[in-house]
C-alpha cells in the first residue's frame, strides 16, 4: 500500500494512515500532497473545511425557516428556556411528552448563556444559534468527506464536495433547528467512522443520532451493525458499545425530561409509540402522493438526485468492465456502504405522511450515490471508447476523429479520470448553476417572513403590557419570538380558514412544562382557546397572496383600522410558472412568475411616535 506502519483494529490488520489525504482506493493511490500519483487534484482537509464552512454560514444567515414545525417545536421551546416565555405545542404537553428538553439544551444552551451574561439582542441569538448549527454541520461533512476520500477515492471525494457546497439540501438543511438537519450531521459522522473502522466511535454518533435527535433515524446504523455482527463476527463488541451508548446518552436523558415533565419520561419511545402505534399516527396532516419526494429530491439535488437513484444499476453495468480492479479488502461491498440511502428510502417513501425534512438524514448520501454514478459513467464510456472507434470508423472517419477530441486520446497517463473529465466537469458545472439557481430563488421568493417583523423595532411604540402582533392565515409563516425586538412583544392567532390545533403560550410559574392544558389534544383538532380577538392586536402580519374570504379578509384595506407599516415581496406560486419559481433564472424569472406582498400592519389604535 506504499508508506505507513500496520496496526490491528476490530480484529483485522489495516494500513496506518499517515494523514487524513492518504487515501486507498479501488484505483488510486494517494499521497500527502493535494495531487495524488494519477495527476488528480482534490482539497485538502483545510481547504475543504473553509468551503464547507462558509457554505453552511450562509445558510445560516439567508436561508428562511421554511417549516412552521421547526419554529414552533424547537425554537419556541428554546426561547420559552432562555427567557422564560415562548409558545408550546401538544407535543411538550406533560400528557404526552413526545419531546426531549435534553436536546433542546444541547442546542440551544449557548444561547442560554450568552443571554445570561450579556444584553444580546433576541434576533442575535437566533443567529448566533444558526451559526453554532452550521459549524456542526460543516464539521461533520468535513469528516465525511475525509472518509469518502479514504473509502471511494479522492476523484468521488471531490466530486461529493463540489455537489454537497451548492446543493440547496445543504442550504436548507446545514443551520435547521430540526432533530432530522442534527441527524444529518451525527449520521455523516457515524458513517465517518465506520468507515475509517472505529465501530465504538460509530455506534455512539449512531446512539446520539437516534437518541437525541430522531429515533427513526436508527435505521441509518443498520449497516454497522450487519458489518459488526454478521461480517466481523463481533456481536459482543456490539451490544457492549450499544449498551454503554444507551447508558451515557439515554441514562441522563430521562433523568432530565422525567425533572421537566413532572414523572418518568423516555421521549424517543413515546415518539416512536405515537407514530408506529396510535392508528392514526402522523398522518392527521402532511400526508403526499409517492411522487412527492421525487419531485422533492430534485428540487433539492437537481441531476445528483438522478444520479444517486441510478447509482445501484450503474454499479452493476461496471462489474461487467474487463480489467477494473476490486474494492481493496478492507473497504466496505458497495451494497453495504450505500444501503442507510435506499434503506431509507424504502422505508419512507411508503409514509403516507411526507415531509421535507425528512429526508435531511440522507442528504450526504445523495451527493455520494451521486459522485459514485459519475464516476461509473466515466469508466464505461473509458471502456467502451475502443468498441465505439470500431463502429464509428465504419460509419464515417470524421465521427471518429470527433470523439478523439471528446475523449482526449493525447491525455498524459491511461487511467479513466485524465480521459473522461468532460464527464466530471459536466455534471459539476451543472449542479452548481441549478443549485445556486435554487438557492437564490429561496432567498429572494421566500426570506420576506424573516425581514417583515423588523419594522417592529423601527416604531417607538408607549403602550404598556404587552404589544399583541397577530397573525392569521399567514400564521404558518411565524420566524419565532426570537424575532420580536423585545419581551414586551406577543403572537397572537385570530381565526382564519385554517381548523387544526395551533400552539399556545407556556403557563406561568416553575411547573409549567409538568403541566397538562386541557386544550391540547393528539388529534390535530382545532381550539378556539388558541385565539385571540382582532380587537386585541396592536400588529397584524398578513398577505395579499390567494382570495379574500369571509374569515380571511384584505384587513390593509379597512383604512379606518390599520395602517401599513411595511410591505416585502413574496411568491405567489399558485400565479408563477412552476419551472421559474423553483429556479431563480436572471431576467427571464421576472418575467415568469408573480408576487404578492406580506404586510405589517399596526392598529390605528395604538400610537407610536
Amino acid at each position: 500500500m506504499g508508506g505507513g506502519q500496520w496496526r490491528r483494529r476490530a480484529g483485522r490488520a489495516r494500513p496506518r494512515l499517515k494523514a487524513p489525504d492518504v487515501i486507498p482506493n479501488r484505483e488510486v493511490i494517494v499521497t500527502n500532497a493535494p495531487t495524488n500519483s494519477r495527476g488528480i487534484t482534490f482539497p485538502g482537509s483545510a481547504a475543504a473545511f473553509r468551503a464547507l464552512v462558509s457554505a453552511r454560514f450562509c445558510s445560516a444567515v439567508w436561508c428562511h425557516i421554511s417549516d412552521c414545525d421547526e419554529v414552533f417545536n424547537y425554537w419556541e421551546p428554546i426561547h420559552y428556556l432562555v427567557y422564560g416565555w415562548g409558545l408550546q405545542t401538544w407535543e411538550y404537553s406533560a400528557a404526552a411528552a413526545l419531546r426531549s428538553y435534553t436536546s433542546l439544551w444541547l442546542v440551544g444552551g449557548p444561547s442560554a448563556v450568552v443571554a445570561t451574561i450579556t444584553s444580546t439582542a433576541p434576533p442575535a441569538l437566533l443567529y448566533l444559534t444558526r451559526c453554532l448549527l452550521a459549524l456542526a454541520a460543516a464539521t461533520g461533512d468535513l469528516f465525511f468527506y475525509k472518509s469518502v476520500c479514504q473509502e471511494f477515492g479522492v476523484h468521488i471525494g471531490r466530486m461529493w464536495l463540489a455537489f454537497s457546497l451548492t446543493s440547496a439540501g445543504g442550504f436548507i438543511a446545514g443551520a435547521a433547528m430540526l432533530p432530522s438537519a442534527w441527524c444529518c450531521t451525527l449520521t455523516s459522522l457515524a458513517l465517518a467512522a465506520w468507515w475509517k473502522h472505529n465501530y465504538p466511535l460509530a455506534i455512539i454518533f449512531t446512539a446520539l443520532s437516534a437518541l437525541i435527535g430522531w429515533p427513526f433515524a436508527g435505521l441509518l446504523g443498520l449497516p454497522i451493525a450487519i458489518d459488526l455482527v454478521f461480517k466481523r463476527k463481533q456481536p459482543m463488541l456490539f451490544i457492549q458499545w450499544c449498551g454503554i451508548s444507551l447508558l451515557f446518552i439515554l441514562g441522563p436523558m430521562v433523568y432530565i425530561d422525567s425533572e421537566y415533565y413532572g414523572h418518568l419520561v423516555i421521549a424517543p419511545w413515546n415518539l416512536v409509540k405515537y407514530n408506529v402505534l396510535t392508528d392514526h399516527g402522523p398522518d392527521l396532516y402532511g400526508t403526499e402522493p409517492w411522487t412527492f419526494y421525487f419531485v422533492n429530491g430534485f428540487l433539492n439535488y437537481n441531476i445528483v438526485w438522478i444520479l444517486a437513484l441510478i447509482c445501484p444499476l450503474l454499479l452493476w453495468a461496471c462489474e461487467y468492465i474487463p480489467n477494473v480492479k476490486p474494492r481493496v479488502k478492507f473497504c466496505q461491498p458497495y451494497w453495504l456502504s450505500l444501503m442507510p440511502l435506499y434503506s431509507w428510502l424504502a422505508v419512507f417513501m411508503l409514509q403516507p405522511h411526507k415531509e421535507e425534512r425528512f429526508l435531511f438524514p440522507i442528504y450526504p448520501m445523495i451527493c455520494l450515490c451521486g459522485a459514485i454514478s459519475v464516476d461509473c459513467l466515466q469508466k464505461l464510456v473509458f471502456r467502451v471508447k475502443p468498441t465505439l472507434d470500431s463502429i464509428i470508423s465504419k460509419i464515417t472517419p470524421k465521427l471518429n476523429k470527433a470523439v478523439d477530441i471528446i475523449i482526449d486520446k493525447k491525455s498524459p497517463g491511461n487511467h479513466y479520470v485524465s480521459h473522461t473529465r468532460f464527464i466530471m466537469l459536466f455534471f459539476m458545472v451543472v449542479s452548481t448553476l441549478l443549485g445556486v439557481s435554487r438557492n437564490i430563488g429561496l432567498y429572494q421568493y421566500y426570506h420576506a417572513p424573516m425581514d417583515i417583523l423588523r419594522g417592529l423595532a423601527e416604531e417607538e411604540v408607549s403602550l404598556v403590557g404587552n404589544i399583541n402582533v397577530c397573525y392569521g392565515k399567514e400564521w404558518h409563516r411565524f420566524p419565532s419570538s426570537f424575532l420580536f425586538p423585545d419581551s414586551r412583544y406577543r403572537i397572537g392567532f385570530v381565526k382564519s380558514a385554517f381548523d387544526g390545533i395551533l400552539p399556545a403560550y407556556y403557563g406561568d410559574g416553575d411547573n409549567a412544562t409538568m403541566l397538562a392544558p386541557d386544550h391540547f389534544n393528539d388529534m390535530n383538532r382545532e381550539e378556539p382557546k388558541s385565539y385571540i380577538e382582532i380587537g386585541n392586536c396592536h400588529y397584524f402580519v398578513d398577505s395579499t397572496i390567494g382570495d379574500p374570504g369571509p374569515l380571511e379578509p384584505s384587513y390593509a384595506d379597512d383604512v379606518e383600522n390599520w395602517t401599513i407599516v411595511k410591505v416585502l415581496p413574496f411568491l405567489d406560486s399558485s400565479k408563477s410558472n412552476k419551472l421559474f419559481r423553483s429556479f431563480y433564472v436572471p431576467i427571464l424569472s421576472e418575467n415568469y412568475i408573480v408576487y404578492g406582498e406580506l404586510q405589517l400592519l399596526r392598529s390605528t389604535r395604538l400610537k407610536v411616535t
